[in-house]
């Protein structure tokens, strides 16, 4: 929203647009996560955790679908400058085109990682499918089909957000655990959530890097453009919150391995705020979607 009103003729509907975004980001990455975790480790929690992640999957993907579609009409309504929004010509355009088939693959996408919430033999195989063709509705529009290398962009983007998805959406029931009266009991699972977490962070900004390296081209003039300003601000975040992550591991994971009174408590109070900084970074995402890198030649002609 910020960035948007430093653009020229910039509106207060482009403001709103960003902030939608920047919560349905929230939502159906949160989701993906979300149901990523639940492969992983819902067997690994007590009955009323499990239940709880349930209900959270469930609520972040109807979140996620509302707001998606809510961004879509906003989209619309920001293309067609508030005209002829209920004319069915400009929808069935829409439709058809990238935004479309991104708001196709994000609902199909969402849909099934609905079945995590069942009891169905292949809800694990389903959520896996569900989560991959969410991901890919987000390199189906946007700086992904925008510059080149196109491909290249659109795998990054993918595996980028995966990882991603994994991190933040694992936050929520790792907060639940770290409040178990009897904190010994979620030793293992947090230090096992860990070995992997570490993988995940490692690709995370590997490709990260790379997608910066290819959408700004010049990394030293990078700040000539308002979208170097929002991604240094999303980078802030993150380490911000990586910061954190690294302090539970060495800190506060340790001293409840040991049985300290309050290091549960201490543990979640770090997560909330790793979570907060984890939505500063998505909305520092959804900032960078409204503006562009500078074009070095590699923006592909529309």
């Amino acid at each position: 929203m910020i960035l948007e009103y430093l653009q020229p003729d910039a509106s207060i509907l482009d403001g709103i647009t960003v902030i939608i975004r920047a919560l349905y980001y929230i939502a159906t990455i949160g989701a993906a996560g979300l149901a990523i975790f639940a492969i992983g480790f819902e067997h690994r929690l007590e009955a009323h955790e499990a239940a709880r992640l349930r209900r959270t999957l469930l609520g972040a993907i109807l979140a996620g679908l509302a707001l998606s579609l809510l961004a879509l009409i906003l989209r619309v309504l920001v293309l067609t400058a508030g005209a002829n929004i209920s004319d069915p010509n400009v929808w069935a355009a829409v439709m058809r085109s990238r935004i479309g088939d991104a708001f196709w693959l994000r609902t199909a996408g969402l849909v099934l990682l609905a079945a995590m919430v069942t009891n169905w033999r292949i809800r694990s195989a389903m959520t896996a499918i569900g989560a991959l063709l969410m991901l890919a509705s987000y390199a189906a529009m946007g700086h992904s089909m925008l510059f080149a290398p196109r491909q290249e962009i659109a795998a990054l983007v993918v595996l980028h957000l995966a990882v991603v998805s994994f991190w933040v959406g694992s936050l929520p029931p790792l907060l639940w655990v770290a409040r178990r009266p009897n904190g010994i009991s979620a030793v293992s699972l947090i230090q096992d959530w860990s070995r992997a977490a570490i993988w995940s962070v490692m690709i995370m900004l590997i490709t990260g890097t790379l997608l910066s390296w290819y959408l700004t081209l010049r990394l030293d003039r990078i700040f000539d453009a308002w979208h170097g300003w929002a991604l240094a601000w999303k980078v802030m975040a993150v380490l911000v919150a990586l910061g954190l992550a690294l302090w539970n591991r060495l800190r506060h994971t340790p001293a409840l391995t040991r049985g300290e009174a309050g290091a549960g408590n201490r543990l979640a109070a770090s997560i909330k705020l790793e979570m907060v900084f984890v939505a500063l970074a998505f909305y520092a995402a959804a900032e960078m979607v409204s503006v562009h890198p500078v074009d070095y030649g590699h923006r592909i002609p529309n």
